[in-house]
Parts: C-alpha cells; structure tokens; sequence
C-alpha cells in the first residue's frame, strides 16, 4: 500500500475538519481538502492505515489520543512566523509602551513587566520582543527587566521555541548590530545555523496551550499580550470567546497586539484602540 495514493472522500474530510474546529477552533473549509490530503498522508502510510476514515477514527480511540494527537495537531495548525513580522507593533512597543511600562527613567527599575506571546510558532515573535526590550534598556542606559511567557498548540514548535536555533536564513532581515549582539553563529555540525544568547533565552518560557480552552493556565496577570494573526483561524464566535479570556490576563492599562488584518470592532472586550491593531485595557 501506497498511503501517499490514497485518496480523501467529501465524508472523510468533512469528518476531520469538523473534528479540527471542534478541538482547536480552526476553520477547515472544502477549500483546504488537498492541504489535508498532503499532511496526512504520511501518516496513514506510516501507521499502515488504509483509509482517512481509519485514522479519523484512530486518533479518536484511546490509543491514538495518547499517541498521535500530537502529531496531528502539529500536522493541522499553521506555523508561519518570522523575527520583526509586522514591525510597526514593535516601533511602537519602543516608542510608547516600554516607556511608561518600564519606567526606566522616572522611578528607577519596577519589577519584571510580563509579557505573552500566545500562538508564537517557533518562538520569532517573543524572541523579537525580548530583543526590543533588550535594546530599550541599551539605548536607556539601563535595564529592562522582562519574563516572556510563550504559547503554542503544538508541542513540536514549542520545544524548537525554547531550543531558540534557527537557520541562518531565518534571520536575513535581522539587522546585522541586533544578529551580532542577539545571535550566536553556530560552527563545525552547525554551520549555517544560529541560536539566540542564553541571556535572551533565560528569560523565556515555552509551553503548549489551546486557545480554545476554556481556561488558561496562567497564575498571574500581562502588562502585555502580543496574539497575531491567530484570530484569522477562527470564526467570529470563537475569536470574541478567545480576546475575552485572554482579556482576563492582561492588567488594567496593560496592552495586546493583534494582527493587521484582524480587528476587535464590535467585541465585548473591555479594550480601547490605541494605534492600529494595538489596543489597551480600560
């Protein structure tokens, strides 16, 4: 058997996109059946199933809760990302949150501000923050003290985000003064490939979280919540649930980035627009 042959049914797809919207929020449209089709296939190959209703119902049953779901939950969520994506958040994370938030020229050094990146894939985007804080408190003359807490459904991705290596690639639109000072070139087996410094690492944590939960596990409250473009993958229904409870973490005056094409209009979310997609709790 050639499970790369294997060919999905309407039922089949319609069974697994219903089963991915109801645990993970993530709308699977007719649209993406090929997209399906190209990351499943191999596991049915390498489970020796022969059909997508085998594996629907594989990963449904007890065993395969244990053991693939992970696997299919990485398979099925989207992991784009990149350092300094949508770069206008972060001039404005340097040019008017740190500054208040930070406090680093008026009553000396607070505590650490605390900050979330919720979906952060590979872990780009809370490595960026870290950096901005870095360079705030460089260019303060002074310390920006910071604990960034980041979050992704898939497990795969999150321990690759506490890894902190990535490819030389990954990084060419880095500043080269930010890669000299944040990145660590790697030599011998490691050519090609850089890891950010352990003193930007030992302030982040990694863990795996469904948005859809109904609950967080998170014991204290934000000053800042970066979740960008994760909302797209939800209806409207799930996204207001989503900021509501996200919301609930974020301290009153503290701020969360969305993605620039999402938006929080019409949502019961106690929120007001400060800049694009860059809103402040009330």
């Amino acid at each position: 058997m050639d499970g790369l042959d294997i060919r999905m049914s309407e039922s089949e797809r319609n069974d697994i996109s219903s089963f991915i919207e109801g645990e993970f929020g993530i709308k699977m449209p007719p649209v993406k059946k090929i997209m399906l089709t190209s990351r499943l296939a191999k596991r049915l190959k390498a489970l020796g199933l022969g059909s997508y209703s085998e594996y629907y119902r594989y990963i449904r049953s007890v065993e395969g809760m244990k053991g693939e779901l992970f696997i299919f939950t990485d398979l099925v969520s989207t992991h784009e990302t990149g350092f300094f994506r949508e770069p206008q958040h972060f001039d404005y994370l340097v040019s008017s949150v740190l500054p208040e938030l930070a406090d680093l020229n008026g009553a000396g050094i607070r505590r650490p501000l605390s900050v979330l990146s919720a979906a952060c894939s590979t872990g780009e985007e809370a490595y960026t923050i870290a950096i901005m804080c870095g360079e705030y408190g460089r260019n303060c003359g002074s310390t920006c003290l910071y604990r960034i807490t980041g979050t992704d459904i898939s497990a795969r991705v999150v321990q690759d985000a506490a890894r902190g290596m990535y490819r030389e690639s990954r990084v060419t639109n880095v500043p080269v003064h930010i890669r000299r000072r944040y990145f660590m070139e790697g030599k011998g087996a490691k050519a090609g490939l850089v890891r950010i410094v352990p003193e930007l690492r030992a302030c982040t944590e990694f863990f795996t979280m469904n948005l859809m939960d109904s609950t967080y596990p998170f014991t204290g409250k934000f000053d800042i919540i970066f979740c960008r473009n994760a909302l797209i993958y939800f209806d409207r229904e799930n996204q207001e649930k989503i900021l509501q409870r996200l919301a609930r973490f974020l301290k009153k005056g503290g701020y969360m980035f969305i993605g620039h094409s999402e938006t929080m209009a019409g949502y019961d979310v106690p929120v007001r627009c400060v800049d694009p997609t860059v809103y402040r709790k009330i």
